[in-house]
């Protein structure tokens, strides 16, 4: 029997990694982690890239909610490893790489992880004024115009 790997804690450990492994992040809280995870596999409907890793489906928006426990999960996991660390300020829980994360993104080779870390570099310059409230609120709309039929890029 083959384990899925697809939409599971997993996938997002090694995602949430390739996340904060990127040289601009220096500590993210877990709603800007979600939201960037969110704009860097559906590049395309954000003008980021110039398709969604996951494909077109109707459906995706509706993948943020189910989304947040799973990299809740996947953050803590990532913290017990060792691969990234946890900073507590007045205003909440960042996260940042570790050595031991960075080591172990060293090693990944394979083209989706290289692709969707090139993708997080645009997402990170499209999300770079944007607070943690105003990326969930443009989310928020993108998921009623796509439940609604409608086109996100028009």
């Amino acid at each position: 029997m083959m384990t899925d790997v697809f939409n599971t804690e997993f996938e997002l450990f090694l995602r949430i990694l390739l996340i904060l492994n990127s040289p601009s992040v220096r500590k993210v809280s877990s709603d800007r982690i979600a939201a960037i995870d969110f704009i860097t596999v559906y590049g395309k409907d954000f003008g980021v890239s110039d398709q969604n890793l996951h494909g077109d489906n109707n459906y995706r928006f509706s993948e943020i909610s189910c989304r947040r426990d799973l990299i809740t999960k996947a953050i803590k996991a990532l913290v017990i490893d060792g691969m990234a660390k946890v900073i507590c300020q007045k205003s909440g829980f960042y996260y940042s790489i570790s050595d031991n994360g960075k080591n172990y993104c060293s090693k990944f080779n394979n083209t989706y992880a290289d692709t969707y870390s090139s993708i997080v570099k645009h997402t990170l310059i499209y999300i770079d004024n944007k607070s943690d409230r105003e990326l969930a609120n443009q989310i928020n709309s993108y998921s009623i115009i796509a439940l609604q039929g409608g086109l996100i890029n028009e």
